[in-house]
């Protein structure tokens, strides 16, 4: 507690943490929120090899975010090292002015009436994706959703990008992703050669395409090859097309496939909510595909997906690097400083959350939500650089659970350990055992 005496104008000392952070590294969203346990909402730490701040308050997230954004920038670890050697200058780390002439760009393409033209695609593959549950299903195997889920977004997601299905190269590029982003280590020589192999995929997919010109289709991939710059009138380079690509490709692959699976391992333990979901969607779908037309009367749905974005947020970590000096609750951060914002210690703020770690989806009923700090729950990040696909990455969620909950009956292998693993994304990490069986109503 900051003594009353103390005058406003002298910047409060910052709680050091100073002990062992062997667990940073095993289990980083663990040492998160015990940090913010034992410290409270601001606290330094040391992120090898420089020391850093962990932010834990809404009005601090928002500061940085927003109020004063433009003193941060992406200039750290995860974000130099690991996710550029992936994505190049894309969306995901590149800096103004580049960022800001991209976004500008391929923000269309994400307006809620060009989404609409994905639901069909969307429903088509999470067919392909019941039809392995039902062979599950029949002959009595227990399987990894995880997996499933991991399978299914990939498919969405490289149809939406390419505009048809390369399943001859789904398979290669769904474990080339999951490679770089498991070795998650730049240098190493498999990473490279790994690399290497996907964006052979990806840039042959783009000359294929170059010389095809356009056929009328409308698929993201078509989208970045015909925009132009508003200044030059110019078309974007092989480059920024494969970096803008492979954002979209992790992005909309890896995280929704987390989201999809912590939700499913939730549903697992609360059957209460299941039944709420099945009474929602038996009144509202009667058998049939969600369309956007069905979305808002799918709310309970609709909670529940945000709860567990609440819970197990796959965007687990947001950093940031101070280019000058600040003062964020009264305590000074010094220029250069790497800033850390968790959603996943965000979202379990006893202030903003009470009984943080229970499943309970009536915390986003609009009377909740309405009451609540703008920036106590960040899933897809916040501010001008927000996820550009966040809504991409919500319709599939109310399309794909709505779709399985009307085939089957889901539940969770017994004794299965499931532990969250939190490397680029919160992941489980033995994955999410279950079995299923038809339903039969």
């Amino acid at each position: 507690m900051v003594s009353a005496s103390i005058p406003n104008n002298i910047p409060r000392k910052i709680p050091r943490f100073t002990g062992s952070a062997r667990e940073l590294v095993r289990a980083p969203h663990r040492f998160f929120l015990q940090l913010t346990a034992d410290y409270g909402d601001i606290v330094q730490y040391r992120a090898a090899p420089e020391p850093a701040y962990l932010l834990n308050h809404p009005d601090y997230v928002k500061h940085v975010l927003v109020g004063n954004g433009r003193n941060y920038n992406k200039d750290t670890y995860l974000n130099k090292y690991l996710l550029e050697s992936l994505t190049g200058k894309g969306l995901l780390t590149s800096e103004n002015p580049l960022w800001r002439k991209q976004r500008r760009l391929i923000q269309p393409a994400f307006h809620r009436h060009n989404l609409a033209t994905f639901t069909d695609l969307m429903g088509d593959a999470t067919n392909q994706m019941l039809a392995r549950l039902n062979e599950h299903a029949v002959q009595g195997n227990a399987f990894d959703m995880a997996e499933e889920m991991m399978r299914l977004t990939l498919d969405i997601v490289t149809r939406a990008l390419f505009g048809y299905n390369i399943s001859e190269q789904a398979t290669a590029v769904g474990e080339a992703v999951n490679t770089l982003i498991e070795i998650a280590k730049p240098k190493r020589r498999k990473f490279q050669e790994t690399l290497k192999f996907l964006d052979e995929i990806v840039f042959g997919i783009i000359e294929r395409r170059r010389l095809e010109g356009n056929d009328d289709r409308y698929d993201l991939l078509d989208m970045l090859l015909q925009s132009r710059y508003e200044d030059t009138g110019e078309g974007m380079s092989d480059q920024q097309i494969r970096d803008e690509v492979m954002s979209l490709l992790i992005a909309g692959h890896e995280t929704t496939a987390n989201t999809l699976s912590w939700l499913w391992y939730l549903l697992g333990q609360h059957p209460d909510a299941v039944e709420q979901i099945e009474t929602e969607i038996g009144g509202t779908l009667n058998g049939r595909s969600p369309t956007l037309a069905d979305f808002p009367n799918l709310a309970y749905t609709n909670k529940v997906i945000k709860e567990g974005l609440r819970l197990y947020p796959s965007a687990w970590s947001i950093s940031r690097r101070a280019l000058g000096d600040d003062e964020i609750g009264g305590c000074h951060i010094p220029a250069h400083s790497i800033i850390a914002l968790s959603p996943y210690t965000l979202h379990r703020h006893p202030d903003f959350w009470p009984d943080p770690e229970r499943f309970d989806p009536e915390r986003f009923t609009p009377e909740q939500e309405n009451g609540r700090h703008r920036y106590a729950y960040i899933p897809f990040g916040g501010g001008a650089r927000k996820c550009i696909g966040d809504q991409f990455a919500l319709m599939e969620s109310i399309i794909i659970l709505p779709m399985t909950l009307q085939r089957f009956r889901l539940q969770l292998v017994p004794d299965h350990p499931v532990e969250a693993h939190a490397l680029v994304t919160l992941r489980p990490k033995h994955g999410i055992l279950m079995t299923a069986t038809r339903r039969t109503d």
